[in-house]
């Protein structure tokens, strides 16, 4: 195609191995695709393709986990009562129903301490350990997906005869390891000393390996408590946290994410069951976007407007009650959407962007009015909207707690970790951030940060880009592409839908739906007519929508099955 905008870019150059494309064992398109994602080897095309879970990677390469193993055969031993400290959003949820149920199975005690997010915020605290020994219930507290860079926490254990502690974590390390205390035992693929195969699982998927290698490791006396799918049908549970924390879905998260969708079809999780039940109705196959736009935003919503207790009931209780769960995290979704739209719509009417994108590549912004629990999506929405990243803070007694959302150019954990004299704490990752600090420590922290990402991001890096994978025609289309691109679900964070290109398409058709929200097109190429859809269409694009025009097109090839019939339909994303 000649004259591509400037803004779509085709996302490498990398082509098919020549070999491969001679033997035809895989389609030209679906060798093509592979390669824009680094894959252009035999055993590397066999080993995206085979998600059997015979491939995942034995939990023995986690740091700490052997020694973890060994702690709870003592608990079993001693009958110890064990607490479980968890995280208020999905991932965190999920890892302490899969350890509680798991321990429970066992036979031992255990009690799930949930913080809450607006009184006591993220991570394993001082106070929570001083309430544990006042207490003197619990012989041994597991952490999940929380517990490595706490270093208050680290040297009260030191000074203090704490229970013993696990923590099943998979947050980036910024602590020393040789400060880690004896007692304190780190189960976390990030760590620097870590030889596990692959560094992006969830914290539920760490978890899933600890209960892994525990079940392993114990005698033929507990393991006949345990049906043989047992760990399979946890895949269902850890695919949705994947998918809600947003891992990239690659390698054995690929395999996590497909396996699990397959479970969640039959899960034997009641409360899982009835969500599902509520909210799919009759829909026989749920995949990536089910996960993660409807099931996850509401085991999330909980924890962001009130009590995270709420997402942790429902998939560990059974009964009646079930219904009522759900209900009341439908009600918790509505509520959070809510307050998400009125804080974003406020700083959108409050604030310049074109000037903020020029000036400062970079929005940072606090209020005492904003609700903490959807800073993070409201975020999540400017950073997609400008294509800048942006940390929201809410200011309370002095205080801000905040998070962060960013964009692929804009590593915000690294450029954090230069201010982090200016924080009580903070953690995250290249995309997401957690910050809390004193408010008169904002100040310093705007105008570092805003210099950094001044230095670091051009107005080129904030241009929105179309990223696309491949030329195509309309013919191929028609030769079954769909079936190609299936082999490449589920889609997500670093394996992408792909996007194709195509030139030359007459506008045979076309009309406004949604009170001219949407446009619905019939385009043609080569004699071969297929159906389009251009969502949220703007100005700019409507003026070239024009009857007999044609047109050159950047759109996902999306497959629907209504009453049995398959149909193929394009999502335009772009056009000229």
């Amino acid at each position: 195609m000649k004259n591509i905008p400037s803004n779509w870019i085709c996302r490498n150059e990398r082509k098919p191995d020549e070999n491969l494309l001679r033997n035809k064992r895989y389609s030209p398109v679906l060798l093509e695709i592979l390669a824009k994602r680094g894959i252009t080897t035999e055993d590397g095309i066999t080993k995206f393709l085979n998600t059997s879970i015979t491939n995942l990677y034995e939990p023995a390469g986690l740091h700490g986990i052997n020694k973890a193993v060994e702690r709870i055969k003592q608990s079993l031993k001693k009958n110890e009562r064990i607490i479980i400290f968890g995280d208020y959003d999905a991932d965190g949820i999920i890892s302490a129903t899969i350890i509680y149920k798991f321990l429970k199975k066992l036979g031992l005690e255990a009690d799930v301490y949930i913080p809450d997010r607006f009184e006591e915020g993220y991570d394993l605290s001082t106070g929570f350990l001083k309430r544990v020994l006042k207490e003197c219930k619990h012989d041994l507290i597991i952490a999940v997906d929380c517990g490595t860079n706490c270093t208050k926490v680290h040297d009260f254990v030191k000074k203090n005869q704490c229970p013993d502690i696990i923590v099943c974590d998979h947050h980036n390390q910024s602590i020393n390891l040789s400060d880690i205390p004896e007692r304190y035992i780190i189960i976390n693929p990030k760590l620097e000393n870590s030889e596990y195969e692959f560094k992006y699982l969830s914290g539920a998927a760490v978890t899933f390996k600890f209960v892994t290698a525990i079940l392993r490791n114990l005698d033929d006396k507990y393991k006949k408590s345990f049906e043989k799918d047992y760990l399979t049908n946890l895949l269902d549970l850890v695919a949705i946290s994947t998918i809600a924390d947003i891992m990239p879905l690659v390698d054995e998260n690929r395999i996590i994410v497909k396996k699990g969708l397959n479970i969640l079809q039959k899960t034997k999780n009641p409360g899982l069951k009835r969500m599902i039940d509520n909210l799919f109705e009759g829909k026989k196959l749920l995949d990536e976007y089910d996960v993660g736009f409807i099931i996850a935003p509401r085991l999330n919503a909980a924890g962001r407007v009130k009590k995270a207790e709420t997402g942790f009931n429902l998939l560990t209780k059974d009964g009646d009650i079930l219904d009522e769960i759900v209900s009341e995290l439908n009600i918790f979704n509505d509520k959070r959407q809510r307050t998400q739209k009125k804080i974003f719509d406020e700083i959108i009417k409050n604030n310049d962007f074109d000037s903020i994108i020029s000036e400062k590549r970079i929005f940072i912004g606090k209020s005492e009015n904003w609700n903490e629990g959807v800073l993070g999506i409201v975020a999540s929405d400017i950073a997609k909207e400008f294509n800048i990243p942006a940390i929201l803070f809410r200011e309370f007694k002095g205080k801000l707690k905040g998070s962060g959302r960013s964009t692929g150019k804009f590593d915000l954990y690294e450029n954090l970790v230069r201010l982090d004299n200016l924080f009580d704490s903070f953690g995250g990752h290249r995309l997401a951030c957690g910050i809390r600090m004193d408010v008169i420590n904002y100040g310093a922290f705007y105008g570092s940060l805003i210099e950094i990402a001044r230095e670091t991001l051009t107005i080129s890096d904030i241009e929105k880009k179309n990223i696309y994978d491949m030329e195509i025609s309309f013919k191929e289309i028609r030769k079954g592409i769909s079936k190609n691109i299936n082999m490449l679900k589920p889609f997500g964070y670093e394996n992408p839908k792909p996007v194709f290109i195509t030139g030359d398409c007459e506008i045979v058709d076309f009309s406004y739906i949604s009170g001219g929200k949407h446009v619905k097109l019939k385009l043609k190429q080569d004699e071969i007519i297929v159906d389009a859809l251009i969502f949220k269409a703007d100005e700019r694009i409507k003026t070239k929508i024009i009857k007999n025009k044609k047109v050159n097109i950047l759109y996902k090839i999306e497959e629907n099955n209504w009453g049995g019939l398959k149909t193929t339909q394009l999502i335009v994303l772009d056009l000229f």
